[in-house]
């Protein structure tokens, strides 16, 4: 015991250098779990989206009106977009494509990929996208958000220039607008009101 003591009085500062040494490497490893951890949670999230995707493609490749009708409407609103976007993909121009889909499908259509945004910033959507996409999202979110969920989208649209839309006039204001969009918790009775919506307007889906 002696020995080791006097050992480590005369070799204390190796002493210091292999205990940080092995602290670091109790440090990498746990960081190495931790990213490892999350690198498969987000490929198992990756792998359930795309099975979702493919699930929702085969459900709603063919729509008619039973179909419709007779629809949760849980997946309805994602069905019916996703519907009208493989149709648009097998045209050579996808706008002028857009442009003869119905009112009632464009609106439907532009809202899906809005609450997409909606989810975590919904700001995003008025940043990526401009006409003809963004009349008809704030058209669906007139027709399926609540008065104060619109109002608040409506400053968002409002802030953002349709032919240059990179760039809000109130970028002090739109992350807190965004924050309280996603506070009202919308995405649950948007989808209810576009499903009642795709079924009182059947006709035009199918």
């Amino acid at each position: 015991m002696q020995m080791f003591i006097d050992y480590f009085k005369e070799y204390w500062v190796l002493f210091v250098i292999l205990f940080v040494a092995l602290i670091a490497l109790i440090v990498v490893y746990a960081k190495m779990g931790k990213s490892m951890a999350k690198r498969k949670a987000e490929k198992e999230a990756l792998i359930k989206k795309l099975d979702h995707m493919k699930a929702i493609r085969e459900t709603y490749s063919e729509l008619t009106e039973e179909k419709i009708l007779s629809d949760s409407g849980e997946n309805l609103l994602e069905g019916v977009a996703d519907n009208i976007q493989v149709r648009l993909e097998k045209e050579d121009d996808m706008n002028s494509a857009f442009e003869k889909l119905t009112d009632e499908e464009k609106t439907v259509y532009a809202f899906h990929y809005f609450l997409e945004e909606a989810k975590t910033k919904p700001s995003e959507f008025f940043r990526q996208f401009t006409k003809p996409l963004t009349p008809y999202a704030l058209e669906g979110c007139r027709e399926f958000l609540e008065k104060e969920a619109f109002a608040l989208v409506k400053i968002l649209y409002d802030s953002y220039d349709e032919d240059n839309e990179t760039e809000s006039v109130i970028p002090e204001k739109t992350a807190s607008l965004d924050e309280k969009i996603i506070e009202l918790d919308i995405v649950a009775s948007a989808k209810e009101k576009a499903a009642e919506y795709i079924k009182a307007n059947m006709s035009q889906f199918v």
